[in-house]
């Protein structure tokens, strides 16, 4: 199954943006169901599965998926199709007309344009899938801070680096390392310093877009800002830097964290993503020497 040609326009380009770095299998749809936009995972699985989701061709047949529902589900179905609601998720294996299959479909409302109104998921279930996706969060995945590790930002930037290219987008990343992490396992052990790098993952969270953020060693944490402009880079850091830095509650103690960044842009600083890290941990050495809570990679 091919994606519908279109040209290319705002609309596309976010819609593209949305199906980046999606592992599930995802599409844009029209409002008349014509599939403008699908990643590769959802073009392989309806090339697999063709017989079992005939309600994807070069189209969403949103007929056909209803009549495989129960007359609860097709209720809802009606409902977010006539805009009541934004969200809408249906487990195909709970309908006797979908014939047991092992998918959760989920249907968004994004009304991006006139013609790109539904974003579409579709989850496979089964238990070879599961298990993959098991072994793929072990491999891809930071267990303490739940951020990507560093195999999963190499991915992600080889990504981020190809699209720029097409798109001719700069960007920015920021390596943050919490510089006294020693002192305080020496101070209080570390599973206290666990618990002190798991907060600064959330409070990187609150300030930086989700799934933009990874944890590449035991206290460096990268992050990727679409901005590119200096002034604006550093008004985010000044941000970033103050809130990583109040203290950490502990049981009954307050531990106050320390931390210095190195920043480089591409692709000025670099064009690979090896040289791009490279880069701002030298940045983070030169920020250290100097005395500084940040520095841009020079």
């Amino acid at each position: 199954m091919r994606a519908a040609k279109r040209g290319i326009d705002e609309g596309l380009y976010i819609a593209r943006a949305l199906l980046e770095g999606n592992v599930e299998a995802c599409a844009i749809v029209s409002s008349e169901g014509k599939i403008v936009v699908a990643n590769s995972t959802w073009e392989r699985l309806a090339a697999a599965c063709f017989d079992e989701l005939s309600f994807l061709s070069e189209e969403f047949d949103m007929k056909r998926f209803s009549d495989m529902l129960d007359e609860v589900c097709a209720l809802r179905l009606k409902e977010f199709l006539s805009g009541k609601t934004k969200q809408v998720s249906f487990a195909l294996n709970d309908f006797e007309n979908s014939k047991g299959l092992p998918f959760t479909i989920v249907i968004y409302s994004v009304e991006i344009s006139e013609r790109l109104c539904y974003f579409i998921s579709l989850r496979d279930n089964s238990e070879s899938t599961v298990l993959r996706n098991i072994l793929r969060d072990i491999m891809y995945i930071d267990p303490l801070s739940g951020f990507g590790n560093e195999r999963s930002l190499n991915r992600f930037l080889s990504k981020k680096i190809s699209s720029s290219k097409e798109n001719g987008a700069c960007f920015s990343i920021v390596c943050t390392m919490l510089s006294n992490s020693k002192e305080i396992a020496a101070m209080f052990g570390k599973r206290i310093l666990d618990t002190v790098l798991q907060r600064l993952g959330k409070r990187i969270t609150l300030q930086i877009e989700e799934g933009k953020s990874f944890r590449i060693m035991d206290d460096v944490y990268v992050t990727v800002l679409d901005c590119s402009d200096r002034s604006c880079v550093s008004r985010t850091m000044s941000v970033l830097t103050s809130d990583l830095e109040k203290p950490v509650a502990v049981s009954d103690t307050d531990v106050s964290p320390s931390v210095v960044s190195g920043i480089c842009q591409f692709p000025i600083d670099g064009e690979r993503s090896e040289s791009l890290l490279s880069n701002c941990l030298t940045a983070i050495f030169t920020a250290q020497r100097k005395g500084l809570k940040w520095e841009f990679y020079n």
